[in-house]
């Protein structure tokens, strides 16, 4: 199990697996086994331990007000599962969690967290590291998901990106199926956006090289 955590992001820049056990040390924690379509957490139930995919896949899925089932997101290993929800006022988990194959979970208690944090300044850091780089992410999605047009959303990504370069050419620093996600789209309806741009030459894209030919009509796009 230690060995499969150095993967995990709180455990980043922790030597070695002794480094890990260390922080583990008189903590109480546990281990469970989940079937596929198991359900590991209900939505609004108390999130009242952090729970880590140690092997397998999860997912949450949410009901939409049609009683439409949506699946959110996927969660591979090793992953915590809604560390967001952990403390604060309202910590209920926002969508349920299935077990989209036999997976395997470490279970840690709040309070029993909150001693290996006490314990570990690196952990403690890691952790809120992992916080704010999920809230950064919500808050640029919140920002796409205001342009309708996957186009506006592309190049206002790029735009971003070039901003203060004194060049005309960036490199996408993610891959199509991440900016996807980022943008709240399918990738291929990302794809053909993005050759549609090309084929207007207002863009000239070379796999994940952007070449800005023409930054009037990107900027129109964003309007």
């Amino acid at each position: 199990m230690f060995e499969l955590l150095q993967r995990c992001n709180i455990f980043n820049n922790f030597r070695d697996i002794k480094e890990i056990e260390d922080v583990f040390n008189g903590i109480f924690y546990n281990l469970k086994t989940y079937t596929k379509d198991e359900i590991l957490a209900y939505q609004d139930d108390e999130v009242n331990s952090l729970k880590i995919i140690i092997e397998g896949t999860a997912r949450g899925d949410m009901t939409n007000f049609n009683g439409k089932l949506i699946t959110i997101e996927e969660i591979e290993s090793v992953r915590m599962l809604a560390p967001a929800f952990l403390f604060g006022k309202n910590s209920k988990y926002p969508v349920t969690i299935v077990a989209a194959t036999d997976v395997k979970i470490l279970n840690i208690p709040k309070n029993e967290f909150v001693k290996m944090m006490h314990n570990s300044e690196k952990l403690m850091i890691n952790f809120m590291n992992e916080l704010s780089s999920r809230a950064q992410f919500l808050s640029q999605k919140i920002k796409f998901l205001s342009f309708h047009d996957i186009k506006a959303k592309f190049a206002y990504y790029i735009l971003n990106l070039i901003k203060n370069k004194n060049t005309n050419t960036v490199r996408l620093p993610i891959t199509q199926d991440k900016l996807a996600e980022l943008f709240g789209v399918t990738r291929p309806s990302l794809a053909r956006a993005i050759r549609e741009m090309h084929n207007d030459r207002i863009i000239n894209a070379r796999a994940k090289e952007i070449e800005i030919l023409d930054s009037y009509r990107l900027y129109d796009l964003i309007k």
